[in-house]
């Protein structure tokens, strides 16, 4: 049991930022996730529904990436999604930013 609790799996969230544009959708799609899988693995719609929950957010994540990984407009939104889900400073960043040659910790 203590290999499996050591080693460090990546959290596998969907990369996420708010909008800044409203959406325009007037009905809720009740598959989008799942249809993206299809879209990504090729698996069956009911087979998906037999996959573990585990498998299901790889996926989901994986394809995510993947898509928006095919545009700069989808690159941009990676990006933002993942400075979006920093919590610690980038102290060096910030100090090139400001022209200061110390880093404050």
């Amino acid at each position: 049991m203590a290999l499996c609790n050591s080693l460090k799996r990546p959290k596998l969230n969907v990369p996420y930022y708010p909008a800044e544009e409203e959406s325009r959708a007037f009905f809720e799609n009740t598959t989008q996730e799942e249809k993206i899988i299809q879209e990504y693995t090729g698996i069956d719609f009911l087979r998906i529904e037999e996959i573990s929950i585990f498998d299901y957010w790889r996926y989901l994540h994986d394809a995510v990436v993947w898509n928006c990984n095919q545009t700069e407009k989808g690159k941009q939104y990676l990006e933002n999604a993942y400075n979006y889900t920093q919590t610690k400073a980038d102290r060096q960043g910030l100090s090139e930013l400001i022209g200061g040659s110390q880093v404050v910790r």
